[in-house]
């Protein structure tokens, strides 16, 4: 019986110290995982649209997610207004579509701001046309595009 309780005692100690070892390198590992996708200072990314690569720092990229959340901001508005007025047709005729310079600043190349804002504009009026939220959410009262939509489109490639 001794024997028994202390081959117990030594089994119940090995797997406390392994199950412990295992959280520490479980920890570990989410840390290294946040801190890799998280932008660091100096991080530079590579964009790519119309077969062109476009190089961007941390700030650059700030201002075309924000041109991608000012688009779709500005697109569900103008969708939801033009059903709630019953008026067919599209967005493209609009001028804020067409110039795509809303919010813009001149931290970053203009034609790939607008290029994005653009983007965000159809998914808003998308959802705003249709009343509901496929690419966004409603967020204090407003609508907002999902952080998901707006990496898959910019698709940004950290080098």
């Amino acid at each position: 019986m001794r024997r028994f309780s202390r081959l117990f005692l030594i089994l119940s100690l090995g797997l406390i110290t392994v199950g412990g070892a295992m959280a520490q390198n479980r920890d570990r590992d989410r840390d290294r995982d946040r801190d890799n996708n998280r932008p660091q200072q100096g991080d530079r990314w590579r964009v790519r649209r119309s077969g062109r690569w476009y190089n961007v720092d941390n700030s650059q990229a700030d201002l075309l997610r924000s041109a991608i959340r000012q688009g779709y901001a500005q697109g569900f508005d103008a969708g939801r207004d033009a059903r709630r007025n019953r008026r067919r047709g599209s967005y493209s005729g609009l001028s804020v579509y067409r110039e795509g310079t809303f919010g813009y600043s001149s931290g970053v190349d203009r034609s790939l701001y607008q290029y994005y804002f653009q983007q965000g504009f159809q998914r808003g009026w998308q959802d705003g046309y249709n009343s509901r939220y496929r690419y966004g959410r409603e967020e204090s009262g407003a609508a907002a595009i999902l952080d998901t939509v707006v990496n898959t489109l910019l698709n940004l490639r950290r080098y």
